[in-house]
């Protein structure tokens, strides 16, 4: 646990409606000289060749041995309307944590804890600088283009922190269409209801987009309460929410190898919190709201003297958090009133150059600060604190055979008046069979995570002499792809240990709050395995995607910190095993989509004694959709009937915390 759910909020209440008006002035600017230089650009217009720009940074598409997963566009189209989390679920090994239907989503994989998966929006973070750890839940895809899972090591070209890996998460511009528009409108169970606008414009060498959606839902479903004797059939309440975002993005291309673009974000969430289903309480109310405002601006230039990346982001987080209770009388008395602000303003410098044929060099830096601010109305309490952050790393990217690459990667931080330790990664990859693509990887790396600022600050229970977390990475594997018949098969296996020294765990104190202390020694270890097929004979279609993963997190050394019972057992919320099936078939115009995943026991206590706090139960979890697209010109006029949980499967993620049964949606897209 890495604190209570008040810290986990970041809020920008003390900005509240004036953050709304920065948001829809900063977006109406955008618009009106989106407007100007179009009509000018359209008067003058220069035919230039089209040329799609997607690396978010130079190193990320250079260096060699790391095993990247990038989510194909079929996956993404076939899961619009929902959320990130879910899309994660259904087609990585990685485990989401879920606090229920439309609650609070955290992301882990590879035996780490949830802040220790870093999350990039464009090329800057977006975790929270107070929890570390990002709400997927919040993220729709309509506002992805390109969604990149960078397992272990991988994530250490983007930075320090990640030991368990990133996700990175891009929005990308469609130079093929001088005007485009989608609308998509959706129905389900539980009176869930939304609507979302995809509009694009501009020339060759200027374009814009604006998206936009709404969702609200009673999220009303019942369930199984297994945590009540006879095991009744209950109503969730108090579980209902609103969401409602905004994108607007602007592209500038003043040659055919350089990009300039600006792209701001804003998120707003309303959401009931409802009991446990342990609890017997009816007279509390909890209510939560986030306001979440991120903003970037880039140029990239790529050249033949070496290509270029500047960008600079401002990430502005917010969360309100209510818990009331009702008086005999029906009024509402306020037991905890919790405001919570935070600002980040990164910035980001990338070079790299191939200086022979065979040897390419690079650096990037970082320059960050980040301000924090929470306060508790009703304990009069509160907190405010600020940390700069500098990084510098290096890489070296070599060529020496024709089958062999390798790569090096240094670097250093300091946070505040503190310099952490060196991070480093070794990584290599053997090409074995050219013509079968037989591929051979290897990796070591030494990485650091710093404690948060809840982990140092958070009042009552922060720990200002917590150690950063050290971890010694080490993995191996091999990948085979093969295109027979016109066909495309992908398998790759991997192995990896992870040697994590001072995790940083939050367990409760005598006095009566939570507090973070950091276990000397934790060890995280395990197999994957990824298959993938894809064939289109004709007007038929086939995806397969396949993916197994088993983890061993444990304790190895409690350091005096945990009970002797400890040592050895698996750490809390992290299954063993995982694993997942997802098939999409397209025969002219009719789509289907099968998706299969499945997670073992889950323990809730660090001795994984089932006789004090029963484990998590594996669940099975099958969803499957059918589709069609009418073609009339070049529009195309789309509907997707959804079916979630078809076996009405009972199952929690997180303890006491329900999960509906089977569901039904309707989405209808129409694209013009």
């Amino acid at each position: 646990m890495r604190g209570l759910s008040i810290p986990h909020v970041l809020n920008m209440n003390c900005c509240g409606s004036d953050l709304q008006k920065i948001v829809v002035m900063a977006m109406f600017l955008m618009g009106c000289a989106m407007g100007a230089s179009s009509q000018s650009a359209l008067n003058d217009t220069i035919s230039l060749e089209s040329v799609s720009i997607y690396s978010t940074r130079p190193v990320a598409g250079t260096l060699s041995g790391y095993k990247v997963h990038r989510i194909d566009s079929l996956a993404l189209m076939e899961k619009a309307g929902v959320s990130l989390s879910e899309l994660l679920t259904e087609n990585s090994p990685i485990f989401v944590k879920t606090y229920g239907r439309g609650a609070t989503a955290t992301v882990s994989f590879r035996g780490t804890s949830s802040s220790h998966t870093r999350v990039l929006w464009n090329g800057i973070r977006i975790n929270s600088p107070m929890s570390g750890e990002v709400d997927f839940s919040l993220i729709p895809l309509y506002f992805a283009d390109d969604v990149n899972i960078l397992y272990g090591q991988a994530s250490m070209a983007y930075g320090s922190g990640g030991l368990g890996g990133l996700v990175s998460i891009d929005s990308n511009p469609d130079w093929s269409k001088r005007y485009g528009l989608k609308l998509y409108q959706s129905v389900g169970d539980f009176q869930t209801y939304s609507t979302a606008i995809h509009g694009g414009y501009g020339t060759n060498t200027l374009r814009g987009q604006t998206r936009f959606f709404r969702e609200t839902s009673q999220n009303n479903f019942t369930y199984r309460n297994t945590a009540k004797i006879g095991k009744p059939t209950e109503v969730q309440k108090n579980a209902d929410y609103t969401k409602h975002g905004i994108m607007q993005e602007l592209y500038f291309r003043p040659r055919a190898n350089s990009m300039i673009s600006a792209k701001l974000w804003f998120t707003q969430t309303d959401r009931g919190i409802p009991k446990l289903m342990s609890g017997f309480s009816h007279d509390e109310v909890n209510r939560q709201e986030n306001q979440n405002f991120n903003a970037v601006v880039a140029w990239q230039s790529y050249r033949e003297n070496g290509n270029w990346k500047l960008s600079s982001g401002l990430s502005l987080l917010s969360l309100s958090y209510q818990l009331q209770k009702l008086s005999a009388e029906g009024n509402r008395l306020p037991v905890l009133d919790s405001h919570s602000d935070a600002w980040s303003w990164y910035n980001t410098l990338g070079y790299d150059r191939e200086v022979l044929n065979w040897l390419t060099l690079g650096f990037q830096a970082d320059a960050n600060l980040h301000w924090v601010e929470s306060n508790e109305e009703v304990l009069s309490t509160a907190i405010a604190c600020k940390q700069n952050q500098l990084g510098i790393r290096t890489f070296i990217h070599a060529k020496p055979m024709e089958r062999l690459s390798l790569s090096l990667l240094a670097g250093e931080e300091a946070y505040d008046n503190r310099t952490t330790p060196i991070m480093a990664s070794l990584s290599a990859q053997y090409l074995f069979l050219p013509q079968k693509n037989l591929m051979a990887k290897a990796g070591l790396a030494r990485n650091f995570h710093y404690p948060t600022l809840n982990d140092l600050y958070w009042q009552p229970g922060g720990n200002p002499n917590l150690k950063p977390e050290e971890g010694i990475t080490g993995e191996a594997g091999i990948s085979y792809t093969a295109i027979p018949f016109g066909s495309r098969v992908n398998i790759e296996v991997s192995a990896f240990s992870s040697e994590i020294n001072h995790w940083i765990m939050w367990l409760p104190h005598l006095k009566g709050y939570w507090e973070p202390v950091n276990i000397e020694k934790v060890k995280a270890r395990g197999l994957e395995g990824n298959i993938s097929l894809s064939l289109s004979p004709g007007r038929f279609k086939l995806r397969f995607l396949g993916n197994y993963s088993y983890t061993r997190s444990t304790v190895e050394d409690a350091g005096g910190v945990l009970r002797a019972e400890a040592k050895g057992r698996q750490l809390p919320f992290i299954p063993i095993h995982s694993a997942g099936v997802s098939t999409n078939i397209q025969l002219r115009n009719y789509r289907l989509a099968y998706s299969f995943t499945h997670f073992s026991e889950r323990f809730t206590t660090t001795s994984n004694n089932p006789n004090s706090i029963r484990p998590l139960y594996p669940y099975y979890m099958n969803n499957i959709s059918l589709g069609y697209d009418l073609r009339v010109r070049s529009s195309l006029l789309g509907f997707q009937l959804r079916v979630d949980n078809l076996f009405d499967e009972s199952y929690q993620t997180i303890l006491w915390r329900p999960m509906p049964g089977r569901n039904f949606s309707l989405l209808v897209r129409l694209e013009i």
